[in-house]
């Protein structure tokens, strides 16, 4: 169940702020009531076409015009809060629960999993709703001929009460500017501790987690296959090697393309795209080093994610919002996610009109029949699942990232530089531990580097972040606000961003201890 966290009074003047639609070259306007208004984070290319091919599809298959309305408010974190806000304002309202738009579409599972829970209001009595509606017409049947088995290396791929359906898989990694990578000195990444190198001090984007689902998804994945020590120590090191920080997941393959930053954890599909985009210009201009880009999901460190569509409660063009969900699992949808541009037929089924999406499609029979047809020659459904996973992690990702990498970034560096600039400091690409080093200080400040903050429990009980046992107390606790009696917060107190504070705390002294103590050594040293 989610519960309001959003002022009511910013929620009721939320509004959806429809971009022009895209519509198919040459064709009018479409017949009143003959629309669908998508909300999405997805970008312009996969929004045209999918206008394109929504439109040629719903032309062929009912004989009428249709015609996308998009609405692009923001990543799909934004997103989410924006709908939850809009459903709670109509729950405290009375007023009917959606109408502004017929369908979700893009994101990751996790996002859509949240969409899917009741959102309720205090009152006499309570009222809830959901945000999502499920789609009760999607049988059985359909569902075997959409995907046969519910599960894509581990992961579910439609939600099992039908309120949300993967129309395209994501996956994770690092996308790498070869030319500035040779620069530094070093080979492309290839895995997650890679990032965490001293040679990429500065050459390093990242997208904070707070504001993109898929980064944060991210995020998660590096945590879960790394472990949760190892995995904080990656993270922390590669944003101390950062140079950008943004809030879009799709700029990373851009800033690094043009050698702002020489490599950035980013989605596939966008990493894939600046590839293609790039080798295009350079085959047009004749200059090979504009190609000189690469994406690669670490072997065995990433996740297949559904990305998924969904139907809106409230849509006011339901029977719309039913073909558009039709459109993106048929063969012809699907195939837009993989296909190349151009005029002929790929396996029966129209090309896209201008852009290879470089997506992965979620339908098993899709790989089986069409995959000759395929820019990437990447099937989902040969990855290996993920290990047992803590369903704690996720809620600690901006949590703790927040805090740690962006409340005091300039400490951060400062720190990090104090640490790989150190006599002592081994030549090796990966993560170097306190427990790898022998110098006293470099073994001190590589502790304090990669330590954890507490927080108080019940009873009195300190709670360690460093010990994976107790997350589930604390995000119980704290971050589901379970410790609200315990006299641990006021009452007009957010626990959430009282732990936050209590976290950047920490990890100010943290990084203040580090300069602190090599001041002294410097000071003991020329009194010496």
């Amino acid at each position: 169940m989610i519960r309001p966290t959003t002022a009511i009074s910013f929620a009721a003047v939320v509004v959806l702020a429809l971009a022009p639609a895209l519509l198919f070259e040459g064709e009018t306007p479409a017949a009143p009531g003959r629309i669908v208004v998508v909300v999405t984070p997805h970008n312009e290319q996969i929004r045209s076409e999918f206008s394109i091919g929504f439109a040629r599809w719903h032309r062929e298959r009912f004989g009428e015009q249709a015609e996308v309305r998009w609405s692009t408010p923001g990543g799909t974190t934004e997103i989410r809060r924006m709908l939850i806000a809009q459903t709670e304002a109509a729950l405290q309202q009375g007023t009917t629960v959606g109408g502004q738009a017929d369908i979700v579409f893009g994101g990751g599972s996790y996002e859509f999993d949240s969409l899917a829970k009741p959102v309720t209001i205090d009152g006499e009595p309570p009222r809830s709703a959901t945000v999502l509606a499920p789609c009760d017409w999607v049988t059985p049947e359909c569902l075997t001929e959409w995907y046969g088995p519910n599960d894509v290396a581990g992961k579910r791929i439609y939600d099992p009460k039908l309120y949300w359906f993967g129309a395209a898989f994501s996956t994770f990694g690092i996308v790498a500017n070869t030319h500035r990578c040779e620069e530094l000195g070093i080979d492309p990444p290839r895995r997650w501790e890679d990032l965490a190198q001293p040679a990429l001090c500065g050459n390093v984007i990242l997208v904070n987690p707070s504001q993109s689902g898929s980064a944060a998804t991210a995020f998660e994945t590096i945590l879960q296959r790394l472990e949760w020590t190892r995995g904080w120590q990656v993270l922390r090191r590669a944003a101390a090697n950062s140079n950008h920080i943004i809030a879009s997941s799709s700029v990373v393959p851009t800033k690094v393309g043009n050698g702002e930053s020489a490599v950035g954890v980013a989605i596939d599909f966008y990493g894939r795209y600046q590839v293609q985009a790039l080798s295009d210009a350079a085959a047009k201009t004749g200059i090979g080093s504009i190609a000189r880009l690469e994406f690669v999901a670490p072997a065995g460190e990433s996740v297949v994610d559904p990305d998924p569509v969904a139907v809106l409660r409230g849509a006011p063009h339901p029977d719309m919002a039913r073909r558009f969900v039709e459109f993106c699992m048929s063969d012809e949808g699907q195939l837009l996610w993989q296909a190349a541009p151009g005029d002929a037929d790929a396996c029966g089924h129209p090309r896209p009109a201008r852009y290879a999406l470089r997506r992965l499609p979620s339908r098993r029979a899709v790989y089986e029949c069409c995959s000759d047809c395929f820019v990437d020659k990447v099937n989902p459904f040969d990855e290996r699942p993920m290990p047992a996973t803590n369903p704690s992690y996720r809620d600690f990702v901006s949590t703790l990232f927040l805090p740690m990498a962006i409340s005091h970034s300039a400490l951060l560096r400062d720190a990090w530089n104090r640490i790989i600039s150190h006599p002592a400091y081994p030549k090796v690409q990966g993560v170097v531990s306190a427990e790898d080093v022998s110098d006293p200080q470099l073994k001190r400040w590589i502790a304090a580097f990669d330590a954890m903050p507490t927080a108080p429990g019940a009873d009195g009980v300190e709670l360690r972040l460093d010990r994976p046992a107790d997350l589930a107390a604390i995000r119980s606790g704290w971050l589901k606000g379970g410790f609200k009696d315990g006299g641990l917060w006021e009452e007009r107190d957010d626990p959430r961003m009282l732990l936050r504070r209590r976290f950047a705390a920490f990890f100010e002294r943290q990084y203040r201890s580090i300069l602190a103590d090599e001041q002294l050594a410097t000071v003991q040293s020329e009194g010496g």
